[in-house]
């Protein structure tokens, strides 16, 4: 087997063992359960959004440690905290402890930084493309088979939420020893680079072109890293077509992430509401999203359209169509019409979120995507934690309501890239 497709495989066995976690889809009821007794306010105002404003907190810094310590350690520091988060969640009960579980979780979130940037500095750039495709499969696989395990377990009422932990638990520590297996990593983007030596030779002797230069892994200065951080930020945005992409991608991964964070406490309304007592299809609903999305990411990757020109009133319709799934799911008294519209908001949003990634990736020097990935993350999660912030700590908006606000927050993000749309379009117009 190749070196390339030997890390490959290594980094996509420990993908799917952090993302085998069957608890997941039901981490909701299982905090409402009577064993852990919290309220839907509790749960909404004073647990789930720690984790977002610890993930926002630590991206940037876990980003530039990730660079600076080469990557593997990071990624077993990762799998550890999820180690901590399901421990917490089998150990503990109070509210306190909950949100300590919930700092640990933000720091498991940010650390994603390092799996998604391992591979870019472990294998060559003509390999980037295919080792790409196989991590994200990884993640997919991963997430899909813990949806259909936990739907399988809840539906036949094998184990009890509380006991989805312990499988959980059990994926991330199988994750964590893993981790210790993967090749570490000599170089890195910007603290510890390649350089090039003359080797001591006998200038009276033939040589090899090889065998006269050396390649050694320096640690470079801190004004260096920082002055090629700077350099590799300041061109990709001052490139006004990477500007609109990013926009796109951190303010619709903001809802997106507030979507997925909140979507169980809705449904948990729902059901309520309608006195639905049936086992909650929580389990294959995270399966179909994760597997729809990801077919159409691939069918879009293979779409070629020239999105200098379509891709501002695509982003709109795109924006209009999340807004409308949204407004339905927060009304609706049918847990069908909940879970397909979820289907249909994620998928939208897999869509255009690939575009954007491949968009922006051709714009920007390979080496720095590691870079503009975390910055437009880390904005994105900045968006994020003031939405949380405001309806969760200034208007304490129930989950219907919370939705609505998401609607309305997609219907603005289309009005914006309409307005863009016809500008451009009267741009055009006057050139030609």
């Amino acid at each position: 087997m190749e070196t390339w497709l030997k890390i490959s495989s290594l980094l996509c066995i420990f993908g799917f063992l952090k993302e085998f976690r069957p608890s997941e889809p039901y981490i909701t009821p299982y905090l409402m359960s009577p064993r852990m007794n919290f309220t839907q306010e509790q749960i909404s105002q004073d647990i789930y959004p720690v984790s977002i404003y610890a993930n926002m907190l630590s991206l940037i810094i876990v980003f530039l440690v990730t660079d600076l310590l080469r990557y593997k350690i990071v990624i077993i520091a990762d799998a550890l905290s999820g180690v901590f988060v399901y421990c917490g969640l089998i150990l503990f009960k109070s509210l306190f402890a909950m949100q300590v579980v919930e700092v640990f979780y933000g720091l498991f979130m940010a650390g994603e930084v390092a799996y998604y940037t391992y591979i870019y500095a472990k294998v060559e750039k003509e390999h980037f493309q295919e080792v790409t495709s196989h991590t994200r499969s990884a993640y997919l696989a991963g997430r899909a088979l813990s949806g259909v395990v936990s739907q399988i377990i809840v539906y036949f009422n094998i184990m009890s939420y509380y006991h989805l932990q312990y499988l959980s638990l059990g994926g991330l520590l199988s994750a964590s020893v893993w981790a210790m297996m993967l090749p570490s990593v000599k170089q890195s983007v910007y603290f510890h680079q390649n350089t090039v030596t003359q080797s001591s030779v006998d200038l009276n002797e033939p040589i090899d072109a090889t065998d006269s230069m050396c390649r050694t892994e320096t640690r470079v200065p801190l004004s260096y890293a920082a002055q090629h951080l700077w350099s590799d930020f300041t061109a990709a945005f001052t490139n006004a077509y990477v500007v609109k992409w990013a926009v796109w991608w951190a303010l619709s991964t903001c809802g997106y992430w507030q979507v997925l964070y909140y979507i169980q406490l809705l449904w948990q309304t729902i059901r309520k509401d309608i006195g639905d007592d049936e086992p909650p299809m929580y389990g294959i609903v995270e399966a179909a999203y994760t597997l729809i999305g990801a077919m159409a990411s691939m069918t879009i990757g293979k779409v070629h359209l020239d999105w200098t020109v379509v891709g501002e009133p695509v982003l709109a319709v795109g924006a209009f169509g999340v807004a409308a799934v949204l407004f339905l799911m927060s009304g609706t008294r049918s847990m069908a019409l909940a879970y397909s519209t979820y289907i249909c908001f994620t998928v939208i949003y897999h869509t255009m979120i690939t575009v954007a990634n491949s968009e922006v990736a051709k714009q920007v020097n390979r080496d720095s995507y590691g870079l503009i990935f975390g910055v437009t993350t880390f904005f994105a999660l900045l968006l994020q934690t003031g939405l949380t912030y405001v309806v969760n700590k200034v208007y304490f908006l129930p989950a219907r309501d919370q939705f609505v606000v998401y609607a309305s927050y997609y219907g603005i993000l289309g009005v914006c890239f309409m307005i863009v749309t016809i500008i451009s379009l009267l741009l055009r117009h006057r050139q030609r």
